[in-house]
């Protein structure tokens, strides 16, 4: 595609608002995984997206939604608080998903929704002064507390209310604090809404991948990354970082989603800014693609104490692509995952069970060695690349 007309698609694709201030580039964080990313991904890495870990809901009270009306044409209401407005309704053929706080109205506009497809068009920030034209910490904490609201109440089978859920998690989780916006169109840039236009790349975690994107001035660019490294923020994971609030069960990676976040490493995380129309592109897996099954291969640093009590001990253990392990004292086996249920059983006959937490970084679970002896261990996952 030539300079001219990138510059055409992406002036095309965003109606940036009147009054734009620059935004600061996410400090840098550089891959110190213990040292084990290659010096190869090293000389690569200049910054990554934080896990956002300033994002509250965690220890936010669950506290219920109001529904002032819920049926399958129209459903409105506010969160507990009633700082937030919500509503959904189907509005000349399409739906339109608001929620409005603190002087301003985010509106989702979907082409259609059912309990697999979410055909998104645009997002749109409408504020009563231009000075209101981002969405800040305040809003993002009323927003969680709403999530937190509906969550468990929520009705996935039923479209308008799949489209509230879905719009309030792609909102706090993919749409930047302080980056200002005032029409995010979604379908400018893709043509014909397509809800399965993304490529799973689950089967490439722990791998390197090359991934391209160009800037707001149509310059090319190139890098080569590990996909789903924990080291590196797990990048090719559709959201921000490893895992965060309203995330922690997803584990989507597509190809889109890895080169918007190669993209924002180059500019920032900025969805009116060089990486607007890959946002565009990565938003069809964030809200479609499904879960990759739970990953394991590579380094796992180990904390274990014997009858679950007393001293504690540390150990690194590897897994290998083809379902054998080495620990750091030179002890190896054969490992198994099934769900998140996993299995480790050395040569010598001591084995190890866990359960993978949600946040597919940490396994939980008892041991028994050779000669019966029982105790507990716990696993930080840190790193795709099998090697001490």
């Amino acid at each position: 595609m030539q300079s001219s007309q990138k510059i055409s698609r992406k002036l095309g694709v965003w109606v940036i608002a009147l009054v734009m201030q620059v935004v600061p580039a996410y400090a840098q964080t550089y891959l110190n995984a213990a040292g084990m990313e290659t010096s190869a991904e090293q000389s690569d890495v200049t910054e990554i997206k934080p896990d956002n870990k300033a994002k509250v809901s965690a220890t936010l009270p669950e506290t219920g939604a109001i529904f002032l009306e819920r049926s399958p044409e129209s459903v409105r209401g506010s969160s507990s608080n009633q700082v937030v407005l919500f509503s959904a309704a189907n509005v000349s053929g399409k739906i339109q998903v608001s929620f409005l706080l603190h002087g301003k109205e985010f509106l989702f506009v979907y082409e259609a929704i059912s309990f697999n497809h979410k055909q998104l068009n645009s997002i749109q920030l409408i504020p009563d002064l231009i000075e209101q034209n981002r969405k800040t910490d305040d809003d993002d904490t009323e927003l969680t507390l709403l999530y937190n609201g509906l969550d468990k109440e929520i009705n996935q089978l039923a479209p308008l209310e799949a489209g509230i859920l879905s719009s309030l998690d792609l909102l706090i989780n993919m749409v930047p604090k302080n980056a200002p916006f005032d029409k995010l169109d979604l379908q400018a840039v893709k043509g014909l809404v397509q809800p399965q236009a993304f490529t799973n790349v689950c089967s490439q975690r722990g791998k390197f991948q090359t991934g391209t994107f160009d800037s707001f001035f149509g310059t090319d660019y190139s890098s080569r990354r590990v996909v789903g490294n924990p080291g590196s923020s797990c990048l090719g994971r559709c959201g921000t970082g490893c895992t965060q609030p309203l995330q922690q069960k997803k584990r989507q990676y597509t190809s889109a989603c890895f080169v918007h976040d190669l993209c924002t490493i180059k500019f920032g995380d900025n969805p009116v800014g060089d990486c607007a129309d890959e946002f565009a592109a990565a938003a069809d897996g964030y809200l479609n693609a499904p879960n990759c099954t739970y990953y394991v291969v590579g380094l796992w640093k180990t904390q274990y104490t014997w009858l679950c009590k007393g001293a504690t001990y540390t150990s690194k253990v590897i897994h290998y692509s083809n379902h054998r392990f080495m620990n750091s004292e030179g002890y190896g086996g054969v490992w198994q995952v099934t769900g998140n249920k996993m299995v480790r059983t050395y040569d010598t006959g001591a084995k190890y069970t866990g359960t993978i937490d949600s946040k597919n970084l940490q396994t939980k679970g008892t041991m028994v060695s050779s000669y019966g002896v029982k105790g507990c261990f716990t696993e930080n996952y840190a790193t795709t690349l099998p090697r001490f």
